[in-house]
């Protein structure tokens, strides 16, 4: 086990030895080797954790992060063995003040999750073609309004008298548009999805991608910080108080495959549920974890979607500390 997420109330994290130990009511539930772990997410109010764990977390750079109600990362625990980053991160600050770089950087984000979103759509597409060829036309139709949005995309180019993020966030905008209504006229998603919607959503769908997403924002938030940077310092998504802006920006070109994937997967059973209970958030979180765990092609070879994730984080680094170009992961449909 790389992450441990908790959903139950009343639990009690603790040390022995070398392991951390779950109980739940006194009773030892789960043990698990410090050396196995990589993060904890803390999910549910009422958990109580011991501080001998804290600190054997913080020594083997064991991120713990706790959780709102609206599936949100509210605050990191994060140890300071942290090396070589001050340099990395006036890096940073100093390439953010550079509106053309922040521009390049920032439309090849966009032009990744645009193109993720158009795999997932493909990769459906397959089943589609065998149950309803009026879906199917459907969804080849809004594909080709998304390959046109990549055109959009590739031609834009950076001009100081104009509002580039405006611009980016148009062509998503409109990408977005089109990718979640044919999930929900496909029925691709479960039916009680009608469009996308983020804190207080009521729709089972939109509660069970937004506590997905959450999941894997950890997994994001751990990788941008194992590389040195600062992850409240966004590129594309502004700074606001709280806000992990970077972490959002490297998201981006996994949302569509590491949870709408497994929405999609997961239809008939996100549709048995009425609410997000912690039996349901123990399906989506072992869906995204297993998808993290899965090997994809990376340099010409098979590496864990984990492992690409942290590669990607310090291919980041090295754009905004170095110039090098970056080039963001497209998954194959």
């Amino acid at each position: 086990m790389r992450y441990l997420t908790v959903t139950s109330f009343g639990s009690f994290l603790g040390l022995s030895g070398q392991c951390l130990v779950v109980k739940q009511n006194g009773e030892v539930f789960r043990e698990i080797a410090l050396s196995h772990l990589r993060g904890i997410n803390i999910a549910k109010s009422g958990v109580s954790i011991s501080s001998d764990l804290v600190q054997a977390c913080a020594i083997r750079g064991i991120k713990i992060f706790f959780l709102d109600f609206r599936s949100r990362v509210t605050s990191a625990v994060i140890g300071q063995n942290q090396h070589a980053t001050v340099a990395l991160r006036k890096s940073q600050f100093k390439f953010i003040s550079n509106n053309s770089c922040c521009f390049e950087l920032s439309r090849e984000i966009v032009l990744n999750k645009v193109k993720n979103q158009r795999a997932v759509l493909l990769y459906f597409s397959k089943y589609l073609r065998s149950e309803s060829s009026d879906k199917n036309q459907f969804l080849l139709f809004n594909v080709r309004k998304i390959d046109s949005l990549i055109e959009q995309l590739k031609i834009l180019h950076f001009d100081e008298n104009r509002n580039w993020r405006n611009s980016l966030l148009g062509l998503e905008g409109l990408s977005a548009r089109f990718y979640f209504e044919t999930l929900a006229s496909t029925s691709l998603f479960p039916n009680d999805f009608i469009n996308r919607e983020g804190r207080w959503a009521k729709s089972i769908t939109n509660q069970a991608l937004n506590w997905s997403y959450a999941i894997l924002e950890s997994y994001v938030w751990q990788a941008l910080d194992n590389a040195g940077l600062e992850v409240f310092a966004g590129i594309y998504h502004t700074d606001r108080p709280g806000k992990p802006s970077l972490v959002l920006d490297l998201m981006e070109e996994y949302r569509a495959w590491v949870v709408d994937r497994n929405i999609i997967k997961l239809r008939d059973t996100i549709s048995s549920f009425s609410s997000l209970n912690s039996k349901l958030k123990v399906i989506l979180t072992n869906a995204v974890h297993q998808t993290m765990q899965t090997k994809y092609p990376y340099n010409n070879k098979k590496v864990k979607l984990e492992n690409i994730l942290q590669r990607q984080a310090y291919k980041l680094a090295g754009a905004v500390s170095n110039s090098n170009k970056y080039k963001g992961y497209i998954f194959k449909w």
